[in-house]
């Protein structure tokens, strides 16, 4: 197929994935909860203009450890949580430094990295609690005292990207999400030889099912070479997304990092 074909087909796929009767009452009942005080540690930096610390957020799911800048000056900044992606470390502070110079402070979670191949055992990802991690995390977040909570913006790549979307799904703030080939999505679409036992387990954990939650704006990236984050299972997320929404296409990228996307992402957020 050419381009425009294969296109005009993904954007009327819905996915195969299968949307449990207590998907919603399943997350809801969850144990998302800060359980004691944050440990904030100043992290020592050339830059008069901003404060660099390190978070640990003792939680019911373990200690979760974080990045965070944040202007100098006194008051509310708006908030950008960013994520990285499930095979490469977090960015570096020179990264999230640009996000200063736009006014916004900036939270990035840490999380281990896992090179398992997510479509032939995708039950060894802890995928689900890495959602409860980056969600305590966004909850504790827009509690702190320099956040302004009305203007949240999710930001991933790959694994990263969709934790930037299951946490815009889960925050009661109408939050943005800008999210760069998100992964995992419709498991049942992508993986071969997978049990039927697996699969009814990932339905819980699928992108595709938490599109349909997300209420505030939506910026998605797509590279049509991906290969681990197939578009096919992006585009089943964007179809079933029902709030404002944007799609961007890369028809000659992989799954890797797209600077176009970033200079796109950076005007969203401004939008």
């Amino acid at each position: 197929m050419t381009i425009t074909e294969r296109k005009k087909q993904m954007e009327l796929y819905q996915g195969l994935t299968k949307t449990p009767d207590d998907f919603l009452a399943y997350w809801r009942k969850k144990d998302l909860r800060v359980t004691g005080e944050m440990n904030i540690q100043p992290v020592p930096y050339c830059n008069h203009f901003a404060i660099y610390e390190k978070m640990v957020i003792p939680s019911s799911s373990g200690d979760i450890y974080a990045r965070c800048i944040r202007p100098a000056r006194e008051g509310k900044h708006p908030l950008v949580l960013m994520f990285h992606d499930i095979n490469r470390g977090i960015r570096g502070w020179h990264h999230m430094t640009r996000f200063i110079a736009q006014g916004y402070a900036v939270i990035a979670l840490e999380e281990t990295i896992c090179t398992d191949d997510w479509k032939t055992s995708p039950e060894l990802m802890n995928i689900e609690d890495r959602y409860e991690r980056a969600t305590i995390l966004a909850k504790a977040a827009c509690g702190l005292p320099f956040v302004n909570r009305e203007k949240i913006v999710t930001w991933g790549e790959g694994f990263g990207g969709g934790l930037a979307m299951v946490v815009s799904a889960m925050l009661p703030e109408n939050s943005k999400c800008a999210v760069l080939h998100p992964m995992p999505a419709d498991f049942r679409g992508m993986c071969r030889d997978v049990p039927e036992t697996v699969l009814s387990r990932m339905d819980y954990v699928d992108l595709v099912n938490f599109a349909p939650l997300m209420h505030g704006k939506l910026l998605m990236g797509t590279a049509l070479l991906d290969k681990i984050a197939p578009a096919d299972s992006q585009y089943a997320c964007y179809n079933r997304a029902v709030c404002d929404k944007e799609h961007l296409i890369y028809p000659k990228y992989e799954h890797e990092r797209i600077n176009f996307f970033e200079n796109e992402m950076l005007k969203f957020m401004h939008d």
